[in-house]
């Protein structure tokens, strides 16, 4: 898979997960139940900016500040990979974010300098697998590499298809030793 190149939509810091990203009050009835994703990509961002869910595109790149998606539940996850957005590139947000993103597929890097350095609508180009994040002049910023197998989960599409995958070829595996 190649490092995800898309335009920017940038946000800044202290963004509200719950309160920001999406509005919790309302799928707080449907908490656990299943994703109704129209819902929350009709939502997303559109407290902070009411026209990103009718011109956010498929591959696009958050960038947030510092503390971004404080205070969220899964569906914040969601919402942005439903609508689109193929990275997330932070200068902080803590790990329950990072973690529940990944396990549906959308990759966060935190990138100290990042927010200075890109502005709305410029393409950036960042890799999770190595770090790399490429800005539009060509400069380069590190991030921390993805582990092995948080690229493996990436590349998967989140824990789920990547462990539905494992299971699979281990089944195949003892199926096919197994004497007839």
């Amino acid at each position: 898979m190649s490092a995800p190149r898309g335009r920017v939509w940038k946000f800044g810091d202290d963004v509200h997960g719950d309160d920001g990203i999406i509005e919790f009050a309302i799928i707080r009835d449907s908490f656990g139940k299943e994703f109704d994703e129209d819902a929350l990509r009709a939502m997303c961002f559109r407290r902070l900016r009411p026209e990103f869910p009718q011109q956010v595109r498929k591959g696009d790149i958050v960038v947030g500040g510092r503390n971004f998606a404080h205070h969220n539940h899964v569906e914040v996850s969601v919402a942005m990979r439903a609508s689109g957005i193929a990275l997330v590139v932070v200068e902080s947000c803590d790990s329950g974010f990072l973690r529940r993103a990944l396990n549906h597929g959308l990759p966060v890097m935190i990138c100290p300098g990042i927010h200075e350095a890109v502005q709305d609508g410029e393409i950036l180009e960042a890799d999770p697998a190595s770090g790399r994040v490429t800005l539009p002049d060509g400069r380069v910023l590190r991030a921390n590499p993805f582990s092995e197998r948080m690229v493996q989960i990436w590349h998967a599409g989140g824990s789920i298809p990547l462990l539905e995958r494992e299971f699979a070829a281990r089944r195949a595996t003892d199926r096919e030793g197994k004497a007839p």
